[in-house]
């Protein structure tokens, strides 16, 4: 099965609401798809997305330097594919805007693959199992109590029993006040994630995580600057809270140094962010022999596929606003019923996005993109 061609575009994805957390207010999501049609007529799908910047350098990365490198290779050499990939970008940053570009290559290899195999992407991967859990997760810091409170209502409406709630706020009482009537409104029974988005030093996340261990969180996710390593292995020695790390860290090298130096309970890792699902796997495997839980960052569609086919993988997160169905740009996606996806059995990863709605939001290409992406930390 050769590859014929490769091309990517990018589009800009205006979200219905801006997202506040302790760390940014974002308004858009910067969506890079990538086709790879092959000899056989078969065409295989790859995608990432990112948080309002990033998109035209991630397509000009594919179309301009990889796409040579492709064409002609036989598309089921995922491993081969990778890890050439990986090397000849290596020099301009191992993670990044270089792994993004990978990723976008590598699930569309994937998506060939299953195809090929007349298999559904999750049964190809491994078939752990064909539904997975959803928990409901939402960018809301900037919500007052009420609002919060109202948000979660829903929630639960809706059938989830596990949720994730933004914290980090300048004034760390209103946190602990936020946690404590969200606790209250879904009771002891039910399971709270907490999200802390970097904003702390180590020494004011372990004396937060250990005030907010009253209300039995079951995790702390990146309560300090991902890239501090020793700083993570501090606030889970001493903080009394699990710590739940990887939306920011782009390889398995970067994770196998978190496990290495016991400073994380959970990874966290997301598949558009380290590579694709071929790095994925990996980061998932290495968690496994040291006994870790994967509960994978974003990416819903392809999360779930991931989830169901490893046994050490949790739960898929479900981030209000932030799908692909959310944005209009898709006919068939993975849906979320009673907090459960039921897996496809249709060969490939079944996304199919809406040709129409998407070239709605293209980005051409070498245009300046007016943007608003602010670092927040005012609440």
């Amino acid at each position: 099965m050769k590859i014929v061609s490769v091309e990517a575009k990018a589009y800009r994805l205006p979200l219905a609401e801006p997202w506040i957390s302790a760390k940014y207010r974002i308004t858009h999501h910067e969506l890079v798809r990538t086709l790879i049609t092959t000899d056989t007529g078969l065409v295989g799908t790859g995608w990432c997305t990112t948080i309002g910047v990033g998109g035209l350098a991630i397509s000009t990365l594919v179309n301009a330097y990889l796409a040579l490198l492709l064409k002609g290779e036989d598309a089921l050499n995922n491993e081969r594919i990778w890890e050439q990939l990986w090397q000849d970008l290596h020099f301009a940053g191992p993670s990044g805007l270089s792994t993004l570009a990978i990723a976008t290559i590598d699930i569309a290899l994937w998506d060939l693959r299953a195809q090929y195999a007349r298999l559904p992407l999750w049964q190809l991967l491994g078939g752990m199992r064909e539904t997975v859990p959803v928990y409901a997760s939402a960018v809301n810091l900037h919500l007052t109590e009420d609002e919060l409170l109202a948000q979660v209502e829903r929630q639960l409406s809706e059938g989830y029993s596990v949720f994730k709630l933004k914290i980090g706020r300048k004034d760390s009482a209103e946190d602990v006040a936020r946690v404590r009537a969200v606790r209250q409104l879904i009771g002891d029974q039910r399971t709270l994630m907490l999200d802390a988005n970097q904003r702390w030093s180590a020494g004011d996340a372990v004396r937060l995580c250990r005030e907010l261990s009253a209300f039995n969180p079951a995790w702390i996710e990146e309560p300090i600057l991902s890239d501090d390593i020793a700083g993570h292995a501090h606030v889970r020695n001493a903080g009394g809270v699990p710590v739940a790390i990887g939306e920011q860290l782009g390889n398995r090298f970067d994770f196998w140094n978190y496990v290495r130096a016991e400073a994380a309970d959970i990874l966290q890792p997301n598949v558009w962010k380290v590579g694709g699902i071929t790095e994925w796997l990996k980061i998932a495997h290495m968690a496994q022999v040291a006994n870790l839980s994967i509960a994978p960052h974003n990416a819903l569609e392809l999360s779930a596929h991931l989830v169901a086919a490893v046994p050490n993988a949790t739960m898929v997160e479900n981030i209000e606003g932030g799908n692909l169905a959310d944005f209009g740009i898709v006919q068939k996606a993975p849906e979320v019923h009673n907090a459960t996806i039921i897996l496809p059995h249709t060969p490939g990863h079944g996304i199919v996005f809406d040709e129409d709605a998407l070239a709605q939001h293209l980005l051409p290409e070498g245009a300046p993109v007016v943007r608003e992406l602010t670092t927040h930390a005012g609440l």
